[in-house]
């Protein structure tokens, strides 16, 4: 199976497994892509996309393809916006806007895909999900390792890559682990924290994943059933 084949699966399937009522999509990302995620939500009973197109290209494209497609109902289950990320996200935070899924493209900056993420984990729901599409590029990659390393996310489902780390990193690693605490202790605070744990280690390096937001304070994190049992066994 080819990557954009996989890709497709792994959307199709993360949609169709959580039925998301509200989903928001940053950048157009690959175009065929999202309009499979247009089809796939438009199969979900009151399922809404807002679509973030920070560009003129962008926004023109999409728009042509949806016309081409000459499905009525696409149309109404877009909401296409045309207006920088960091402008209109804190916006829709302060009208109190709520996300069940939310897909990430690519961006060009680390701090630009930094704010983008700190709205939009801010609308996501408890559990909720967030998609980082390109997720092997150096930005969105630095992104996933804050999500599991500062945010307490966790990888729900990832595309596999054929790609692995570069041997020289596994190999100074291994050393390091052998070598006396007394040493590793005091030079540990120097070192870069990708050499002590790798993007392999965390599960990272894949072209699209998928990560769940932990759950919310003094939320129960078990399903219905669960909870029953453990109601029963007491």
């Amino acid at each position: 199976m080819n990557l954009l084949k996989a890709q497709s699966s792994f959307i199709t399937d993360i949609l169709s497994e959580h039925s998301p009522q509200n989903t928001l999509q940053l950048g157009l990302g690959n175009l065929d892509l999202t309009l499979l995620t247009c089809q796939t939500l438009n199969s979900i009973n009151h399922a809404t996309l807002t679509l973030i197109t920070p560009t003129m290209m962008q926004h023109s494209t999409f728009s042509k393809e949806l016309k081409k497609l000459k499905e009525d109902s696409l149309e109404n289950l877009v909401e296409l916006i045309r207006t920088p990320a960091d402008e209109v996200l804190p916006d829709f935070y302060f009208q109190n806007c709520s996300l069940d899924l939310a897909i990430m493209n690519d961006c060009t900056q680390f701090d630009q895909a930094l704010v983008s993420f700190y709205y939009i984990d801010k609308m996501l729901v408890s559990r909720g999900t967030i998609i980082m599409t390109d997720a092997d590029t150096p930005v969105m990659r630095k992104l996933c390792r804050h999500l599991l390393t500062e945010r307490g996310y966790t990888i729900e489902k990832s595309v596999e890559s054929s790609k692995k780390g570069r041997k020289i990193t596994r190999i100074l690693r291994e050393r390091f682990n052998k070598a006396p605490a007394l040493f590793t202790d005091r030079i540990k605070p120097f070192l870069n924290t990708e050499l002590l744990l790798t993007d392999e280690d965390l599960g990272l390096g894949c072209p699209m994943i998928a990560f769940t937001k932990p759950a919310e304070e003094g939320e129960i994190e078990m399903d219905f059933d669960s909870l029953l049992e453990s109601i029963i066994n007491e």
